[in-house]
Parts: structure tokens; sequence; C-alpha cells
């Protein structure tokens, strides 16, 4: 006998989790606690793993395609493909935010010098203008 290779309660279950998700990831973007850069990574993962769902031959085709013998290796050598995808995007934001910290935090003190010495100047110029008590 010939099973379905993802049960029917099994797929409605997968697709009503990830269309969830999907929709979270939306309001996550549209409430700016994720910046749109950020969830591509998300939005994209989630709509290949909803067609892969409602569609699961596509990924004994893949699995086919790769020379994978079951599917579900396929399945799990995608995801660890997908999880290093996301570690490495994460790392790279991580890594500009870094960068970025880096630059205001010299670009603050080159000012904060900056200011303190036209303090100084200012207070040097003003003590020089004042004439002493007791003089017209």
């Amino acid at each position: 006998m010939n099973r379905p290779l993802l049960p029917l309660q099994l797929q409605i279950v997968a697709c009503g989790t990830l269309l969830i998700f999907f929709c979270w990831v939306i309001y996550l973007v549209r409430y700016r606690r994720l910046s749109l850069r950020e969830s591509l990574v998300w939005l994209v993962s989630t709509s290949a793993v909803f067609v892969l769902a409602l569609f699961p031959r596509l990924l004994q085709w893949l699995a086919q395609a790769l020379a994978v013998e079951i599917p579900s290796n396929a399945l799990f050598a995608l995801a660890i493909l997908y999880l290093t995808v996301n570690v490495l995007s994460l790392t790279i934001v991580l890594s500009n935010g870094a960068t970025r910290i880096r630059r205001l935090a010299q670009e603050c003190a080159f000012l904060r010098g900056e200011m303190e010495s036209l303090r100084a100047e200012l207070q040097r110029h003003t003590v020089a203008n004042q004439t002493p008590s007791g003089q017209p």
C-alpha cells in the first residue's frame, strides 16, 4: 500500500503553524520590533517550508534530485543549511552594528573633546575681555 508522504492532519497543522508564524513575523516588522532586512530570511524560509508542506511530493523530488534516499534526510539537510544561512546573516548584522557603535563612540569622543576645547577658549576669551573693577 502506498502511504502518503505527509498525512493530511499533519499537513493541515504544519500549514496552519507556518501561516501563524508568517503573520507573526509581519506583525514584528509592522511594529518595528524586527527590521525588514532581517525578516527577509524568515519570510522566504517560511514560504519555502509552507510550499513543501502543501506539496510534499516536491520534497521527494528534491531528495531524488540530490541523490538522497530518504526525503526526511533531505529535509534535515535543508534545515541545517537554513540554520547556517540564518546564523551567517545574524553574524553580519551584529558585525555591522558593532562597527557602527564603534564609529559613533569615536565621533562622540571627538565631539566631546572639541566642545571642551571650545569651552576653555570661550572662558579664556571672556576673562581676557573683562575689565578690572574700578577702571572706567
